[in-house]
């Protein structure tokens, strides 16, 4: 199936308010947020100059823009750009973003080559784009600086698989066990082999997509971690560890420990590359 721009956009212009509250309304959220905000601690420096793609509503764009020197963010829905632009307002920090956009991740012509320092794409950018994932990670590459980190993120697969099984099977029910077996081989759901209602047309991937994926281009892999390993032990068992304070402090640290063993690197929820464009 081709990468159709419209799926991700209208998808995200009906999501409302609810991708400010995914990261914090439930403890699979949080799992993710706490995963995500550790490594752009890390990699993000305060003379950077960052793009974010894919910012949406601005949950991770009101702590990126406290960390690095400059911040341009963009999304390809109208909506979600406005929305982050309010709650920036909000918050006190719009003055000190640079730019908002709305554009295509896969044609970024407006953004000037080798303008960043640092590109922060995470959450499921990549997994929309499914014959165009290689001009995705192109153009993050050409408006990064020699040098700079790519800090990419994507849906994970397995992980997904693990986490909604009932629902696959519910869908297998549906679709029947040839459209199972095709989205469990390829990680695929397409209106050819597995049309969902939602029409939530993605490739959910494999750590060694993104390996293959990454190997065209000149890059380092620097760091490859999962996030969302706990989601695992299932909703309630994560919301009865959020009510016990100290415990779940503790589980959000070894959350963020243990997705970075190359045994989970599958296991959890999404998947995070930072990677050097070489110089």
């Amino acid at each position: 199936m081709s990468y159709n721009p419209e799926i991700p956009r209208n998808r995200y212009d009906n999501y409302g308010d609810r991708e400010w509250t995914r990261l914090e309304r439930d403890a699979h959220g949080e799992l993710l947020y706490h995963v995500h905000s550790d490594i752009l601690k890390r990699y993000i420096k305060p003379s950077d100059s960052v793009f974010e793609i894919g910012a949406g509503s601005g949950r991770y764009t009101k702590d990126i823009v406290k960390m690095c020197k400059e911040l341009t963010v963009a999304d390809i829905s109208s909506h979600q750009v406005e929305f982050n632009k309010a709650k920036m307002k909000e918050l006190g920090l719009y003055d000190r973003i640079e730019g908002f956009h709305i554009l295509d991740v896969v044609n970024m012509s407006t953004i000037e080559s080798e303008a960043f320092d640092c590109v922060v794409c995470v959450g499921g950018v990549i997994n929309y784009l499914l014959d165009k994932e290689q001009d995705g990670i192109e153009e993050m590459l050409r408006v990064l600086k020699p040098g700079g980190t790519l800090i990419l993120g994507s849906m994970s697969f397995i992980g997904s698989s693990l986490f909604y099984l009932d629902g696959i099977r519910y869908e297998k029910d549906l679709f029947g066990i040839e459209a199972t077996k095709w989205m469990f081989d390829t990680g695929i759901q397409d209106e050819e082999h597995y049309p969902v209602e939602s029409k939530h047309y993605v490739h959910m991937m494999r750590s060694s997509e993104m390996d293959t994926l990454l190997s065209r281009f000149p890059v380092k892999v620097i760091e490859r971690s999962s996030a969302g390993v706990f989601s695992q032990a299932g909703s309630e068992a994560l919301e009865n560890a959020r009510q016990d304070e100290e415990f779940w402090e503790h589980i959000v640290q070894k959350e963020i420990e243990f997705s970075k063993l190359p045994g989970m690197l599958d296991c959890g929820m999404n998947i995070i590359y930072v990677v050097e464009k070489c110089q």
